[in-house]
């Protein structure tokens, strides 16, 4: 019976009060009891309920959430840190998903089983309508930023952030030039085909099947030019497995497309061992171009990260992870080299040392 009230009440209070009203009700009446009876508003941390679980392809689910009111406004194509006790052993672990869609108050992710996942695997086998789960506030700088051409190249749940900024666009009444590339092995396990097929109208939308090439389009990855003979001309958006986007991104630098014009979307761990850096008898200069600041690391500090190095001399990036997975702190690489987790231009510096005399970045 409390359970069916609260399903109820929550997205009802989200919705009329607000998330800013709700979070000032909330800290002036929170005690033991109210945390008791309902720890989805009564809470210190970001949660999200579970409202719907859809199955989209055979190993693919999305969960719709209603976040509570420490979650803050999303933009497309942006991700949370979703931590999950798997074990029951009181420990924690953490995975980063985008969002697949954003619907008033309400957000998806789309989580692929991966059978060596330990999150995936505990939320296809676990999660349930009702269920809260622990989730951070939006992050990331995968987002549109008002450009006028567009290409989206995405693979299998690499899908999930374009097609958010996908939807978004299309329900706007002006929209920029959209092109959609998207490789997945079969029609049957094409994430978001049914609503890819509704956005046709308007948009270049190209499906290639790694696995049923009779369907689809014939493109492959390295045939992007020939598909898109104005490719330079856009600014892309690229996301999926690393293999894939190492492919692409290859491919990019072998056509001499400007790569300051890509965005990557990024979720790989990233070790951050000492044989990652390099030692110089000289200090390092740091610009940060867009700000207009630059910081200096001793020879003796080369083997820091660079979030590490701005740190210590009181400049803030901004972050996330600090282990090069969640993609938060990513920025350009202007010019000069770095070592580390690096993807073409785009570095994270939570994760990359500098490797020559003078860094410059976005």
């Amino acid at each position: 019976m409390l359970n069916n009230i609260r399903t109820t009440i929550h997205p009802w209070a989200i919705e009329k009060l607000g998330r800013d009203w709700l979070e000032y009700i909330a800290s002036n009446t929170m005690n033991v009891v109210t945390e008791k009876l309902d720890p989805f508003i009564w809470s210190y941390d970001c949660k999200a309920k579970i409202l719907e679980i859809r199955q989209e392809t055979p190993d693919t689910k999305t969960f719709v959430l209603l976040p509570n009111q420490h979650f803050k406004q999303p933009l497309p194509g942006q991700h949370i840190e979703l931590s999950v006790d798997v074990e029951n052993t009181g420990t924690t672990i953490s995975r980063c998903y985008s969002l697949s869609e954003i619907d008033g108050d309400r957000v998806s992710i789309t989580v692929k089983h991966n059978p060596e996942g330990k999150i995936s695997s505990w939320l296809h086998s676990n999660a349930k309508v009702g269920m809260l789960l622990n989730i951070s506030s939006p992050r990331g700088r995968f987002v549109y930023r008002d450009q006028k051409k567009l290409l989206f190249i995405c693979a299998g749940a690499g899908i999930t952030p374009c097609f958010s900024i996908l939807k978004a666009l299309d329900n706007q009444p002006t929209r920029p030039d959209i092109a959609f590339y998207y490789r997945s092995r079969t029609p049957g396990e094409t994430i978001f085909k049914n609503q890819l097929d509704r956005i046709q109208n308007g948009s270049t939308i190209n499906i290639s099947y790694s696995r049923d090439t009779a369907q689809g389009t014939s493109y492959l990855p390295n045939q992007l030019l020939e598909a898109y003979p104005d490719l330079k001309e856009r600014d892309i958006y690229l996301c999926g497995p690393e293999p894939f986007k190492n492919d692409v991104l290859k491919y990019l630098e072998s056509i001499e497309y400007d790569l300051n014009k890509l965005e990557i979307e990024h979720f790989i761990r990233m070790d951050t061992g000492i044989d990652q850096t390099r030692k110089f008898d000289e200090d390092v200069t740091v610009l940060l171009k867009s700000r207009n600041v630059s910081f200096t690391i001793e020879a003796k500090d080369c083997d820091k990260t660079l979030l590490e190095a701005a740190e210590e001399k009181g400049i803030h990036l901004e972050h996330g992870c600090r282990s090069g997975m969640c993609g938060t702190c990513r920025t350009h690489l202007v010019s000069g080299q770095v070592t580390g987790n690096q993807l073409g231009k785009s570095i994270y510096p939570c994760t990359a040392y500098p490797a020559s005399a003078h860094v410059v970045l976005e």
